[in-house]
């Protein structure tokens, strides 16, 4: 037995058994309690991002509209910006038709629908139309071989003749050229 002295010596004592797991479930319990915080944290965080996502989704869909509303809207001045270029080539076709009704003169009216048809190239090709080339070789990017003819005389894919204009409108090809392309002869068997 040991002795005790004035109640201050220290006495020694085995651990109850299970005293190690008492001391563990305050540790494990706040713990969870941090945890739970933690997670209860990241929730909100999770809310917040989900917000933020939604709100750029609906900017963009916004944005998106409105990108084609304002190309619906350029489009359509482009149009009209075009067509009020064209509107003097109809009132010359009018009055062309007026004096050909009054005078019967065909020759007149002739010139004036070569005139009319002249000023109307010109506008085409002001706004970018350009008449493909068809001198030289077939270019099957610019021309598209109508008709094939056999010769000897001229180099093969040789343009020979012109049945439809193509056209370049601001550098894209609108509408190929139809030609009349030679080929070497075939063999004779």
């Amino acid at each position: 037995m040991e002795s005790v002295d004035q109640g201050t010596e220290h006495v020694q004592e085995k651990p109850a058994e299970g005293a190690g797991e008492t001391q563990e479930v305050p540790n494990l319990e706040e713990e969870n309690k941090l945890l739970k915080e933690k997670v209860t944290e990241l929730e909100s965080q999770l809310k917040e991002i989900q917000n933020a996502a939604r709100i750029i989704k609906a900017n963009f869909e916004n944005y998106k509209l409105d990108v084609e509303r304002q190309i619906r809207e350029v489009s359509k001045s482009s149009v009209l910006r075009f067509v009020k270029i064209l509107l003097p080539v109809v009132d010359d076709f009018k009055r062309a038709f007026a004096y050909y009704e009054q005078t019967k003169d065909l020759e007149e009216f002739y010139k004036g629908i070569t005139k009319i048809y002249e000023k109307f190239l010109k506008i085409l090709e002001n706004e970018g139309l350009k008449v493909i080339d068809t001198s030289g070789k077939f270019d099957p990017f610019l021309h598209e071989a109508f008709e094939k003819e056999e010769r000897d005389d001229v180099e093969e894919y040789t343009i020979l003749s012109v049945i439809e204009d193509g056209y370049i409108f601001n550098g894209q090809v609108v509408k190929p050229a139809k030609v009349k392309v030679s080929v070497r002869p075939r063999e004779q068997k």
